[in-house]
């Protein structure tokens, strides 16, 4: 934690020159799909106040929260055309058009931390031509690179081995997420997250495959009151994207204050999402859910396929094999560094 205010403090003495230049004056929207109330939407208000205020106030970020000026399905388009010149959502929603970008958000067990799904994602982009071309081509400049903890459970039944997730009906999403619990015999569901507390509600399904701190957020103590220990991986949360040619008709100058402003919400966000981590299972257990140990850890992980080289040999069913083999390869090489 000394190290984050230490950091933080350097970054922020180190903006104060920026009030003197001289920026354009100009107004921008910020389309957030989340609620406003929530955790991560207070890294984008971080960064929009600090524009402001480094700025003089001559560059505002007008910021539309909870998908009022489209939901995440439709930022791509929005922000690609400059109807909205920012906007955030997940990649993984657009595979036809990020097949190779989208590995991260893509698959399970392969992120230790959410600061190592953030990491390898931003370096990747930065690394891989075939990477940022995907993004190019949609006209979008990526920034916000943040991780979400570990995946886990919270079921309506207590879930201890293996066994125990025969013939269950857990929520997921994507292609390669219902592919773990397929390998157990369990039934992969996939809904959104706004459905998932109906769904448990209604038993529609029977766990939510989520971190702590959004099963909190979401109250879905009040239908289901076990949560599992077990772990799925961590995964890079949602990048937020400029639209390509506002991004380069954008100064020199104040394009590397906002780099400046990302690099520290990023900071920021590695901060608040762990501790928004810790205080979800707090909160869980106090409003009576169990954590129950999850006894086969090893096991499920020794039994399930390498995500990295399913995701190669899928991507290459599709004419993406050379890129996609090149990104994996990365990953592999960058996830020495979080070893045990």
């Amino acid at each position: 934690m000394r190290t984050l205010v230490v950091t933080m403090s350097l970054m922020s003495a180190l903006a104060g020159g920026a009030l003197a230049q001289d920026y354009p004056e100009m107004s921008v929207r910020y389309a957030n799909f989340m609620p406003e109330g929530f955790p991560t939407s207070s890294i984008d208000k971080f960064v929009a106040e600090e524009i402001a205020k480094r700025t003089g106030g001559k560059v505002k970020f007008e910021l539309f929260h909870g998908g009022t000026l489209g939901g995440p399905a439709e930022m791509v388009d929005l922000v690609g055309s400059g109807a909205v010149e920012i906007g955030n959502f997940p990649i993984g929603y657009f595979y036809s058009q990020f097949p190779v970008a989208g590995l991260a958000d893509s698959l399970p067990i392969i992120f230790p931390s959410a600061e190592a799904a953030a990491q390898i994602q931003k370096e990747a982009y930065a690394a891989l031509p075939e990477v940022k071309a995907e993004f190019d081509a949609a006209n979008l400049h990526p920034f916000l690179f943040r991780g979400l903890p570990q995946y886990r459970l919270l079921c309506t039944k207590p879930i201890r081995t293996l066994a125990d997730l025969e013939g269950v009906k857990v929520r997921t999403y994507g292609t390669f997420h219902p592919i773990v619990f397929t390998t157990f015999k369990a039934v992969p569901v996939n809904i959104e997250l706004s459905e998932m507390y109906e769904g448990l509600q209604r038993g529609t399904v029977d766990c939510a495959y989520l971190n702590y701190q959004t099963a909190m957020l979401f109250s879905l103590y009040e239908v289901a009151k076990y949560a599992s220990d077990a772990e799925f991986g961590a995964t890079p949360l949602y990048l937020a994207y400029v639209n390509k040619q506002v991004w380069e008709g954008w100064t020199p100058e104040f394009r590397a204050l906002f780099d400046q402003v990302v690099d520290e919400a990023e900071i920021k966000a590695a901060a608040e999402i762990n501790a928004e981590e810790a205080l979800g299972l707090e909160g869980l257990k106090a409003k009576g859910v169990e954590v129950v140990h999850f006894e086969d850890q090893e096991k499920m992980l020794q039994a399930l396929p390498d995500f990295l080289t399913l995701w190669v040999e899928h991507l290459t069913k599709d004419g993406h094999g050379e890129a996609a083999q090149k990104h994996a390869d990365f990953v592999r090489e960058r996830l020495k560094a979080y070893q045990k």
